[in-house]
């Protein structure tokens, strides 16, 4: 894995690999350094697809595994994975949001624990 990017727990998938440039519905949640969680105040992604549950804390949505689509930090952190694959990786604020973290959501230069889920592959 990327210095920057440690991988905290794992539960393998049993589905396919995960290739880039493909979609995928993924289950994130992310805390900041001393464990509070991140709420979103809206579900990014698809309208159609994009929901938050546990009061804004997961959010489940479509993804594209690229680096466009992704911070470096999770495109790095994914890499290896499967369908029905969970991660629970650190991830330093270098490969995060940087200095310019995300105004009202996750500071500047915060350091993220991030969890996720491949829920199911193809999701467009």
């Amino acid at each position: 894995m990327k210095p920057g990017v440690e991988l905290l727990a794992e539960t393998p998938g049993t589905g396919p690999p995960l290739a880039r440039h493909q979609w995928y519905e993924v289950r994130l949640r992310m805390w900041l350094r001393h464990g509070d969680p991140v709420r979103w105040t809206e579900p990014w992604g698809r309208v159609d697809r994009a929901r938050l549950e546990d009061e804004g804390t997961t959010l489940t949505t479509t993804l594209r595994v690229d680096r466009v689509s992704m911070f470096p930090g999770l495109f790095y952190g994914v890499e290896g994975m499967r369908v029905g694959g969970r991660r629970r990786l650190r991830i330093a604020p270098h490969l995060a949001y940087r200095q310019a973290g995300v105004p009202g959501l996750i500071p500047p230069n915060a350091l993220l624990v991030v969890e996720i889920e491949i829920v199911s592959e193809g999701a467009v």
